[in-house]
């Protein structure tokens, strides 16, 4: 077994913040139909992409257009999945003719209304923004746009923004349950349902939120109703804990409380995959935890996380939105809305579950 300091470091720096948290994330309107993103059909040549709101020259020949400027106002860079999400930007910056602005709000709502007035005086060709806050950007965005500078949400919508591309939260969420429901089932099949039942015969359930970003309300939400929806058994799931961990760090300090008041829990669902695994950490200094009678679920298949499901441990599944794709195909849209004005309904990212049965189509460092 490791070290709880190695491995609570291992996935503090593997992973984020807050995100996706957080991984990413908004809830699509309900008012709204939802569409797919396509590939971009444009492989035009780089002129330049930037970093950390500092421009640095990219590899690539001059396409003989103006380049579009375009700048990124992201929620934290401390967050692996939207370093996933920039990169994928920057590889695609250098393949098209983009010079791409890359802002660091740190999880600070009042550094992406200073980053978006900066876009501004810059007179960037449109803005991308994955919002702390989904209401305090509301009034900068409004400014872009007076000045002419379309504003795409990614992640997470500002309301009034000209596009939204992001995820389902609810199904998002859905799809997790979905995975933990699966496990419960497997446990039935074969007969070793009570590994996993508490000493009333209950299947003891705790649920990793992250409550102060409102769309991810949905996702935990969705990771219940995964959950309820796809167990066929007669066991009774009681959920004995709920408590808000976007990151590994205070995922672990959750599950540490929760297995200290529950120490029959078996099952942990996740908002995403950094929260996970500070769960995974803390389960491994509890003996009585072991893969046979313990699921953990996280969301964005994150490496480390994909790594353990190969591996066969306690953590079960994830699911998969690709994100460095996502960054990629985020430039189309811009495109559209420059060309056609503002797109009405959400774009709705691809998702896909990840587990033991298919984690041989991932490379795994």
């Amino acid at each position: 077994m490791k070290s709880r300091s190695k491995w609570l470091c291992m996935a503090i720096c593997a992973v984020l913040m807050i995100g996706g948290v957080l991984s990413g994330c908004s809830a699509p309107k309900e008012d709204k139909p939802q569409t797919t993103a396509q590939n971009s059909p444009e492989e035009t040549k780089a002129e330049g992409t930037v970093a950390g709101g500092e421009t640095v020259q990219a590899g690539g020949s001059d396409s003989g257009s103006e380049p579009l400027t375009i700048g990124y106002t992201v929620q934290s860079m401390e967050n692996a999945y939207f370093v996933s999400i920039v990169e994928g930007m920057e590889a695609a910056a250098k393949e098209q003719n983009i010079k791409l602005i890359v802002a660091d709000a740190a999880a600070d709502a009042s550094k992406h209304v200073s980053q978006i007035e900066d876009f501004i005086s810059q007179q960037v060709d449109a803005i991308i923004i994955s919002p702390v806050d989904q209401q305090a950007p509301a009034d900068a965005v409004k400014k872009a746009q007076e000045a002419g500078i379309p504003v795409i949400s990614l992640d997470q919508e500002v309301k009034g923004s000209d596009a939204f591309f992001g995820i389902s939260e609810e199904e998002y969420g859905r799809m997790g349950g979905q995975i933990a429901g699966n496990w419960l089932n497997e446990k039935e099949a074969d007969g070793t349902i009570d590994d996993v039942l508490d000493s009333d015969g209950k299947i003891e359930v705790v649920v990793v939120r992250y409550d102060p970003i409102s769309s991810v309300i949905l996702r935990a939400d969705g990771l219940k109703k995964g959950l309820e929806e796809t167990y066929t058994g007669d066991k009774e799931i009681v959920y004995v804990y709920e408590q808000n961990a976007p990151d590994a760090a205070q995922g672990f300090e959750v599950a540490e409380t929760a297995l200290t008041a529950n120490p029959e829990v078996s099952v942990f669902v996740c908002i995403n995959d950094s929260s996970a695994l500070g769960v995974y950490e803390s389960c491994l200094t509890h003996k009585e935890h072991t893969p046979e009678n313990t699921c953990i679920v996280g969301l964005d298949a994150l490496p480390e996380a994909l790594k353990l499901i190969s591996q066969d441990t306690m953590y079960k599944g994830t699911v998969d939105i690709q994100p460095s794709q996502k960054g990629a195909q985020v430039f189309d849209i811009v495109r559209d809305v420059l060309a056609n004005g503002p797109i009405a309904e959400q774009i709705v990212y691809d998702m896909s579950s990840v587990t033991k049965e298919n984690i041989g189509d991932y490379a795994i460092e």
